[in-house]
């Protein structure tokens, strides 16, 4: 059966092509936006509340719920991804969704994007264990950059974080990727990388990923690395890989696309070919009803290097 999407639902959302995971739906298991980190480059927007305190953000029998009712079309995904607009861990009840998900659908394979900040507490550690990929974020490896970049919690310490990410990765078996978010001027000079490098080598992760700003970040001055120094950097960090453009999805979406788009765009800026992707529809058609949004006000529009993003109004 064919992808479907209800437009009602609130703790789901997609499915969307990933850079790294194809065919992806997410599972967003907090109010927008609270977080551990209060990330510059953040495609989210600024964190409302900065907390590391775990708790049932949203009630898990509804998320279920929305689950049990999107799963019971058979849709063709190649991951369920918790994810969305802020820190997933932060939901005291992950690790029984993963589990509820393995139990139930054990045909998908789920995938848990998280800061890595708090994979030193051992509920967190135990929870995430179930997953089939963990990928962690690292984008510092001195405190400087680490508070100039990440803007963290003030109980959070980055020896403690990358002391979490080996211990973890020392247990887990399945796949553990980290991913480099780079910002120019402020973690691409060589001492930084030097010392991310050696973080990631005791890590020891399965893929290196290597972004820089794609989509309208939190801070209007933070600016991309160019793609050649990109490319520098992937060799110099163990072979990682640049995170390409979507570049294929499947199936056409039953659903009310205006409402769609309205759900999609504020959990991540997209830009028009981002939604044709999505919808299965032309560029022409996803531009059409991004701008009667924009227009109503509903969503805002930004310019960047790889074309123009819709994106939350706050």
């Amino acid at each position: 059966m064919k992808n479907k999407i209800n437009s009602g639902y609130r703790y789901i959302f997609g499915p969307v092509p990933s850079r790294r995971l194809g065919v992806s739906l997410g599972v967003d298991l907090l109010p927008a936006k609270i977080c551990t980190l209060d990330c510059i480059y953040c495609e989210c927007g600024k964190t409302k509340t900065l907390t590391i305190d775990r708790k049932e953000y949203v009630p898990v029998e509804r998320v279920e719920s929305e689950i049990r009712d999107y799963l019971s079309g058979d849709p063709d995904l190649d991951y369920i991804t918790f994810s969305g607009s802020g820190e997933p861990t932060l939901h005291s009840c992950i690790g029984e969704l993963i589990k509820f998900l393995k139990y139930d659908y054990p045909r998908y394979k789920i995938a848990l994007l998280t800061n890595g900040t708090l994979l030193h507490e051992p509920s967190v550690f135990k929870q995430a264990l179930d997953a089939d990929i963990v990928k962690v974020s690292l984008d510092a490896g001195s405190v400087e950059s680490f508070v100039r970049i990440n803007r963290p919690h003030s109980a959070l310490e980055l020896t403690k974080i990358t002391d979490g990410l080996i211990n973890f990765r020392n247990i887990y078996s399945k796949e553990l990727w980290v991913e480099v978010f780079l910002v120019k001027g402020v973690n691409d000079d060589n001492d930084e990388l030097k010392e991310i490098k050696k973080l990631i080598q005791l890590i020891r992760p399965d893929r290196i990923h290597i972004n820089t700003l794609d989509r309208p970040g939190t801070e209007s001055w933070v600016e991309a690395v160019e793609k050649s120094v990109m490319e520098n950097i992937t060799g110099y960090l163990d072979n990682a890989q640049l995170i390409d453009d979507p570049d294929s999805t499947r199936g056409t979406l039953s659903i009310d696309i205006i409402e769609f788009i309205t759900a999609t765009v504020k959990r991540r800026p997209c830009t028009a070919g981002d939604v044709s992707h999505i919808l299965n529809i032309t560029d022409y058609e996803a531009k059409k009803y991004l701008d009667i949004l924009s227009e109503r006000g509903e969503i805002g529009k930004k310019i960047m290097p790889r074309g123009v993003f819709y994106f939350r109004m706050e």
